[in-house]
């Protein structure tokens, strides 16, 4: 454990709960969009950003109560505001574990696998998409990644579907960038280096603060969530909102959807930890 890359408020926290049993659920990794909030272009509920917010003041010095840190592919900027908004004292993944944003003592680490040239391999990648997506106008990228990239159908209705859109993107990565990975999620197409998933960045948590995976919850959505729900966690949980997939998968599915979903799995998981003293 670094308390210099961690803060204080994460050393804290780990002390208060040191002597917990082993099966207590101490943190819940949460995806953002479709979790959190209503995803890409929707309004954001301030009231449950609110009582997220008090959830993690809480976890400050309530041991039962599970603090909530943030498992997404947004770019790292968003993921900076966010944790502001809900008070996040602890790391969370961004780019889909290509990095971690550490709250409290503003820094940025990114995944020593991706290389010293992920950028250059990412720009490349991008240049080869250009034509046959961005200048003829079917789908748009979204700004601000640095070693992943997410592509959208452009336009509100889509002049390409996006499974047209995985399509042209996976001819083109199996051409020009093999050692990419493809996958859909429920309103676009991700691109990431092989090997990097949020479940890599799940681990990287635990290894950082000295903690078991199973003793994290995580909740997801759409289906490249599985790759830390299935294997990283000790309870793995989606909102009603969550795809076919991903419902069959996790462990339990809340009666509510989105944020609504994850204060039903929040005060679950605090439940269940009571239980277990």
């Amino acid at each position: 454990m670094r308390p210099d890359q961690l803060g204080e408020p994460a050393v804290e926290w780990l002390a208060l709960g040191a002597s917990l049993p082993q099966n207590n659920l101490r943190l819940v990794l949460a995806d953002i969009d479709g979790v959190i909030t209503r995803g890409e272009g929707q309004a954001i509920d301030i009231d449950v950003l609110q009582r997220l917010a008090a959830i993690n003041a809480a976890a400050r010095r309530d041991p039962c109560i599970p603090a909530l840190a943030l498992c997404t592919g947004r770019q790292a900027p968003y993921v900076e505001l966010m944790a502001q908004l809900v008070g996040v004292f602890l790391p969370c993944i961004f780019e889909h574990g290509a990095g971690l944003f550490f709250p409290t003592t503003f820094l940025y680490e990114f995944d020593r696998r991706l290389g010293p040239d992920y950028a250059a391999r990412l720009a490349k990648l991008r240049a080869a998409l250009d034509e046959p997506l961005i200048q003829s106008g079917r789908a748009f990228v979204q700004p601000g990644k640095e070693a992943t990239m997410t592509l959208y159908p452009r336009g509100a209705l889509g002049k390409t579907s996006v499974d047209e859109l995985t399509e042209v993107v996976e001819a083109v990565v199996a051409g020009v960038a093999p050692e990419f990975g493809v996958a859909r999620n429920v309103h676009g197409v991700e691109v990431r280096p092989r090997g990097i998933d949020k479940g890599t960045g799940a681990r990287r948590i635990a290894e950082l603060l000295d903690i078991p995976l199973p003793a994290m919850a995580g909740v997801g959505d759409s289906d490249p969530d599985l790759a830390f729900l299935d294997n990283c966690v000790g309870l793995s949980a989606a909102p009603s909102n969550a795809t076919p997939t991903v419902r069959q998968h996790v462990m339990y599915v809340a009666n509510a959807s989105f944020g609504e979903g994850l204060l039903e799995i929040v005060a679950l998981v605090e439940q269940r930890n009571r239980q277990t003293l």
